[in-house]
């Protein structure tokens, strides 16, 4: 594992018991994958940068990555966790209870086996005794290209744009802007509310981010 910009050390005292956990991956085809995470705390100060290439496809790549990232946490912590990964997200809010019941296995033409990727989300569920993690899932549309298309390319629809498609990772997350310092999107991620209404001073749940497919 290559650690990229590690900080001088983990901790979950009164000033840094809140993190934002930035999950992604990059998978062409089996044999070429890439899993990368970014910690940081609530003020946008980085904590740690990993990322490893691994044989394996988009999604369990993007699981391993939630699963470095959610160990490399010591003791109790609180957790954003961000990823633009449909499987990811959507199994940890829907599909985890479940299979926790289950021992994580399920039934099969009368087979018992494990699940897809069980070895690791037994690590996850296990991290999740210990954290309190909130799962969110990010999505991106091409609406319009603007000035900037020149009809040399050809047009596709929406869908063939989505950022949770194999993707090319960035140096650095978005979610990150120079010098460490917080912006709104963090704020708006970790619990900053919104301006008006109700939602004031409440944390932003799954449901507040997921597009409904």
């Amino acid at each position: 594992m290559h650690i990229l910009s590690p900080n001088s050390e983990l901790t979950t005292n009164s000033n840094h018991s809140d993190f934002l956990l930035v999950c992604e991956a990059r998978s062409t085809h089996l044999e070429d994958g890439r899993w990368r995470f970014t910690l940081e705390t609530a003020d946008g100060t980085p904590v740690l940068e990993a990322a490893d290439e691994e044989i394996g496809d988009l999604n369990r790549l993007t699981l391993l990555a939630a699963v470095r990232g959610l160990e490399a946490i010591e003791g109790a912590a609180s957790v954003t966790l961000v990823s633009n990964n449909r499987y990811l997200i959507r199994s940890l809010t829907d599909s985890l209870p479940r299979w926790r019941s289950n021992d994580f296995v399920w039934e099969h033409f009368g087979r018992r086996i494990e699940i897809q990727n069980a070895d690791l989300w037994r690590r996850v569920d296990r991290a999740l005794l210990i954290h309190r993690v909130e799962a969110c899932l990010m999505t991106s549309r091409l609406i319009s290209s603007g000035a900037l298309d020149d009809g040399s390319s050809t047009s596709a629809a929406p869908s063939a744009w989505r950022i949770d498609s194999a993707h090319e990772m960035t140096e650095r997350s978005h979610l990150s802007p120079p010098g460490g310092s917080p912006d709104r999107l963090r704020s708006w991620l970790l619990g900053g509310g919104a301006s008006t209404g109700n939602r004031s001073g409440r944390r932003f749940t799954t449901a507040d981010l997921v597009e409904i497919a």
